[in-house]
C-alpha cells in the first residue's frame, strides 16, 4: 500500500480501515509519511491514534521530525491530536531531550506546560535547569507546572529553589504546587521560617502541614500541635497526621520529647476534635489516631478503639491501646453497650475475652441471645476464651443459629471447653452424635476429633447425611488414627464427591505412603475437584511422587486439574517444576497459560525468600 492509498483509506468510516492501514506506515520513510502520521492522531478513535503513536515510534525519528512532532503540542482544536504527540514524546525517553529543551522557551504558554508536563513523565536530569528556571514563567500555570514537575524528576538539590520560589510567588496555585513538590524533595530537618509563615494563611495551612509531615523535625511540632485546633477538619486531619509521621522517623529521645507534648491533652477539649476526625477507611489517620489514643490516655478515645478493632488491618493497634486503659478502659465501654450498634457490642465482646475480664461474664451470656449475628459469634468466641464452663446451656443452644458462623463459634467453644471438662464435653458430643438431626451430628464430629474419641467418629462416617460424613472424614484425618485408614480408603469410593473431596485431604494430612496407590487411583475420579484434592495429598505425602505425575500430566491434562498441579508446583524445589510451568505458558488453554504466568511470578518470590 503506498502513501496515497493510506491517505485514501484514513477517510473511510470504518475505524479498522483507518487502523490496518497505518501498519504500512511502517515501511515508508518517516520524512515523507509525517503529515499521514499526524492526521493519523489527531483521528476520533483511540485505536487509530494509537496506531499512529506506534508507526511514529517505529519509524526512527530524528530531530527534525521530534520538533515537528512537538509543534503538535500547539494545536488548540484537537486534544486528542496533542495527547498522542506527548505520548509520543514521552515514549521516545531521553531521544526527545534536546528538542524538548530547546522547546520550554516556546511563545505560547500552553507549550510551555506542555512541555514541562512531558518532561517531568520522562525524568531526564538533564530537564533540572530547564524547569527550575520556569519557577518564574510568567504564566502561573507554566510555573506551577514546573513546581509540579521538580517533584516528580525528586532531585533533591531543587529543593532550596522550590523554597526560595514559594517566597517569591504570591499565586495560591503556585504555593499549592510548589509546597507538594517540596514534600517530595526536602530532606528532613528544620523548616524555613518562610515556609511555616505561610500555616498563617487558612487556605494553605492543610498545604503547610502536609509538606512539614514529610520533611519537619521536632521543631514543628508546636505549629503543628496548634493545628489539631482549627476548624476546617482537612487542615485538623494534615496537621494530626504530619506529627505522627514527624514521630515515626524521629530518634527515642525526640520521640519522648513528642510524648511530653502530647500527653496534657487529656481531658482537653482538643480529644473531641480528634474524635471528630475518625474515618476507618482512612487507613494513615486510623493508624495515627489509634496511637494518638495510647499516648494521650483520654477514655472518650474507647469507642473510637472498638470500632478500629474489628476492623482489619486495626485490630492489633487497637487491642493494644485498649489494654493501656485497663478497667477504666472497659468500664467506659461497657456504659455505653446498650446503646452502642452491632459493631462496638461485637467488638466488646471479644475485647472482654482477649483480657480475660471475668467480671463481665454476665454481658458475654445475655451477648450470646443479641438480636446481631455478628455480636452472638463474637460473645460465643470470647465465652471460649475466658472458659465460661456454666454458660454451655447457653453455647450449646447456638448450634442451632440460623447463622452458620455463629455455630462453628460455638462449637469453637465448645471444644475449649474440654481442656477444663473433658467428660461433660464429652457426654455432650455424644449426646449430639446420636441426635436425629443432621448438623448436630455434624457438630459432634467436629467435638470428637478434638476430644480424641476415634470410635465414635468411625460410627459417623457411615452416616446418612453426607455432610455429616465428610466432617467424620475430616476429624478423623486430624487424628492421624493408624484404624482409620482403611476407613478413609473406602470413603474414596462414596457416592457423594464432597465425601470424597474430604477423604482425600484426611489421607494427605495423615502423611502415610500406602495412601499413595489409592490416592493415585483416585486422579481418575469422575468429579474433577476430587482429582485436584487427591492431586494436593499426594504432594503433601510425597513431593516426590507428585512431581513423577506432574512430569507425566503436563503434556496431556487440562483444566482445573492442570492449573492445581501449577499451583502446587510454585513451592517445588525440583529444579524441573520451573520447566514444567515455562511449558505451560504455550498451553492452548488461557486460563493454564495465565496460571503458569502467575505461578512462574510466585514462585520466583518465594525462592527470594
Amino acid at each position: 500500500m503506498n502513501l496515497q492509498d493510506i491517505q485514501n483509506a484514513l477517510r473511510s468510516p470504518d475505524e479498522e480501515t483507518r487502523r490496518s492501514a497505518l501498519k504500512s506506515l511502517k515501511s515508508i520513510p518517516l520524512a515523507d509519511s509525517f503529515d499521514v502520521v499526524a492526521i493519523a492522531m489527531g483521528d476520533e478513535s483511540w485505536r487509530v491514534r494509537k496506531e499512529a503513536v506506534d508507526a511514529f515510534l517505529c519509524s526512527a525519528p530524528d530531530k527534525v521530525s521530534i520538533e515537528k512532532l512537538l509543534d503538535l503540542l500547539r494545536n488548540e482544536d484537537n486534544a486528542g491530536l496533542r495527547n498522542s504527540a506527548a505520548e509520543a514524546v514521552i515514549r521516545l525517553g531521553s531521544l526527545a531531550a534536546q528538542p524538548l529543551v530547546e522547546k520550554i522557551t516556546d511563545e505560547d504558554a500552553d507549550v510551555r506546560k506542555f512541555v514541562i508536563d512531558v518532561m517531568g513523565a520522562i525524568g531526564d536530569p538533564l530537564f533540572l535547569q530547564p524547569i527550575l528556571d520556569s519557577l518564574y514563567d510568567p504564566d502561573v500555570n507554566v510555573a506551577s507546572a514546573a513546581a509540579e514537575q521538580l517533584g516528580s524528576l525528586g532531585d533533591s538539590r531543587a529543593a532550596a529553589d522550590l523554597v526560595r520560589a514559594i517566597v517569591a510567588h504570591e499565586s495560591i496555585l503556585f504555593r499549592f504546587s510548589a509546597l507538594e513538590a517540596l514534600g517530595k524533595l526536602a530532606k528532613p530537618g528544620p523548616v524555613p521560617e518562610e515556609i511555616v509563615k505561610l500555616a498563617e494563611q487558612d487556605i494553605l495551612r492543610k498545604a503547610v502541614y502536609d509538606c512539614l509531615g514529610n520533611i519537619a523535625d521536632e521543631t514543628s511540632v508546636p505549629l503543628l500541635l496548634n493545628g489539631f485546633s482549627c476548624l476546617p477538619k482537612s487542615a485538623r486531619s494534615a496537621a494530626v497526621k504530619a506529627l505522627y509521621r514527624i514521630f515515626l522517623r524521629s530518634d527515642p529521645a525526640v520521640r519522648h520529647t513528642i510524648v511530653d507534648c502530647l500527653t496534657p491533652l487529656k481531658g482537653s477539649n482538643v480529644v473531641q476534635g480528634l474524635l471528630e476526625l475518625f474515618d476507618v477507611r482512612k487507613s494513615l489517620l486510623t493508624e495515627a489516631l489509634i496511637w494518638y489514643s495510647r499516648i494521650i490516655a483520654d477514655v472518650r478515645f474507647v469507642p473510637l478503639l472498638l470500632e478500629s478493632f474489628v476492623s482489619d488491618g486495626f485490630a492489633e493497634a487497637a487491642l493494644m491501646s485498649l489494654k493501656t486503659f485497663g478497667q477504666a478502659g472497659m468500664a467506659e465501654a461497657v456504659s455505653r453497650y446498650s446503646a452502642a450498634d452491632e459493631n462496638a457490642r461485637s467488638a466488646l465482646c471479644l475485647l472482654i475475652g482477649e483480657c480475660g475480664y471475668t467480671d463481665y461474664s454476665t454481658l458475654l451470656v445475655s451477648s450470646l441471645k443479641d438480636n446481631s449475628p455478628r455480636v452472638r459469634k463474637s460473645a460465643a468466641i470470647a465465652v471460649g476464651k475466658l472458659g465460661l464452663v456454666s454458660a454451655v446451656p447457653d453455647v450449646l443452644a447456638l448450634l442451632d443459629d440460623s447463622a452458620a458462623d455463629v455455630c462453628s463459634a460455638a462449637v469453637a467453644s465448645l471444644q475449649s471447653f474440654a481442656s477444663l471438662d473433658r467428660a461433660a464435653v464429652v457426654n455432650m458430643a455424644r449426646r449430639l452424635s446420636d441426635s436425629e438431626l443432621a448438623h448436630h451430628r455434624r457438630c459432634a464430629a467436629l467435638l470428637l476429633a478434638n476430644l480424641g474419641e476415634s470410635e465414635r467418629l468411625l460410627l459417623l462416617v457411615n452416616d446418612e447425611d453426607s455432610h455429616v460424613r465428610s466432617a467424620a472424614l475430616a476429624s478423623l484425618g486430624a487424628l492421624h488414627a493408624a484404624e482409620s485408614f482403611q476407613v478413609l480408603v473406602m470413603a474414596l469410593s462414596d457416592a457423594e464427591p464432597d465425601v470424597r473431596i474430604a477423604a482425600a485431604d484426611a489421607l494427605g494430612r495423615m502423611m502415610d505412603a500406602a495412601a499413595l496407590e489409592y490416592l493415585e487411583k483416585t486422579l481418575e475420579d469422575q468429579d474433577v475437584w476430587v482429582q485436584c484434592s487427591a492431586m494436593k495429598a499426594i504432594n503433601l505425602v510425597s513431593p516426590e511422587r507428585f512431581m513423577e505425575i506432574a512430569r507425566r500430566m503436563h503434556t496431556h491434562s487440562g483444566g482445573l486439574l492442570m492449573i492445581t498441579c501449577l499451583q502446587l508446583l510454585e513451592g517445588s524445589t525440583d529444579p524441573e517444576a520451573r520447566s514444567i510451568m515455562c511449558r505451560a505458558l504455550e498451553n492452548s488453554d488461557h486460563d493454564i497459560a495465565m496460571q503458569a504466568k502467575k505461578s512462574l511470578e510466585r514462585a520466583a518470590t518465594i525462592s527470594s525468600r
